[in-house]
């Protein structure tokens, strides 16, 4: 496949699994209507887990399945995807899309902070800046009606922003297991760990749910978080990161919460507040300065 060609779709790759996260906050949302949270999660686990397993079978054989390569990756399951993932569905369970979207967006920088703190990077004064605009953004939005421990919607958030920084500290703690086992090995053995956690701790939800009383949209939703916004959009990253940089990629995550933030203002019911709008551009420069600086 010629260079230019393989990179166009790679771009068509990142866009669309930009897409479908960004989409995926408020379907999500609208099936927490009616369905428990921990219900969701396990949900995802339970299909995402043998999904990557038999990936990894198919791609890499038996042998890519050892103890030791296990070993390696299941702390970083239990960061990326046990905390990550139940921290993220019981956020949003209390917090509007547009608000969790924009908080998973500070994920880059949590990895800085973590770095800075574990001496593996410096802190520069652009960095600095970055750091603070970014989290004077997300102070602006998640405070937007008063700071009150009983509103839902600051515990919602603050529970969002524990979920992106588990999977900032999954991001730091598996560079080195990405270079030895790549992202395919890497996920799909984290999902052994950190899926079958997450299966285990949210049966009894999945079991107390009253699965004939949700309606046709909400099941819809819970099917598209599963294949859609877990294994479609990992395959597409995967796809683009093959044949994009690094940081070529994660640009596209600049996108994402502005797709969640439309759709939920267009179909959710969601409003866009100034605080949320400013709030949201500080957030989102304060990322891209501490990201490039």
């Amino acid at each position: 496949m010629p260079e230019a060609a393989s990179r166009r779709r790679a771009v068509a790759a990142a866009l669309a699994g930009t897409t479908i996260w960004g989409v995926s906050y408020s379907i999500t949302k609208r099936t927490l209507a009616e369905v428990d949270p921990l219900a969701v999660a396990f949900a995802r686990a339970a299909g995402a887990t043998p999904f990557f397993c038999l990936l990894l079978l198919a791609r890499q054989g038996r042998g890519a399945f050892t103890w030791a390569a296990l070993r390696r990756a299941a702390p970083l399951g239990l960061l990326g995807i046990t905390l990550n993932q139940l921290l993220f569905i019981i956020g949003l369970s209390r917090t509007t899309a547009s608000h969790s979207a924009l908080l998973f967006a500070t994920i880059p920088v949590f990895v800085l902070l973590i770095a800075v703190v574990g001496r593996q990077e410096s802190l520069t004064l652009a960095r600095g800046a970055g750091l603070l605009l970014a989290f004077g953004g997300v102070a602006l939005v998640a405070l937007e009606k008063g700071f009150d421990w009983r509103q839902e919607l600051v515990g919602g958030d603050l529970i969002t922003l524990g979920g992106a920084l588990s999977f900032a500290a999954y991001t730091v703690a598996g560079k080195a297991v990405l270079r030895e086992l790549g992202p395919l090995r890497t996920t799909a053995l984290a999902y052994v760990a950190g899926g079958g956690a997450v299966v285990i701790i949210a049966a009894p939800a999945a079991a107390a749910q009253h699965w004939g009383a949700v309606s046709a949209p909400a099941l819809l939703g819970l099917g598209y978080a599963v294949v859609f916004g877990t294994m479609i959009s990992y395959l597409l990253y995967y796809f683009a990161l093959a044949r994009l940089d690094p940081s070529q990629t994660a640009a596209f995550t600049y996108i994402q919460p502005v797709i969640a933030a439309l759709v939920a203002w267009r179909f959710a019911g969601e409003s866009l507040t100034p605080n949320f709008l400013l709030g949201g551009a500080l957030v989102l420069g304060g990322v891209l300065l501490a990201e490039r600086a």
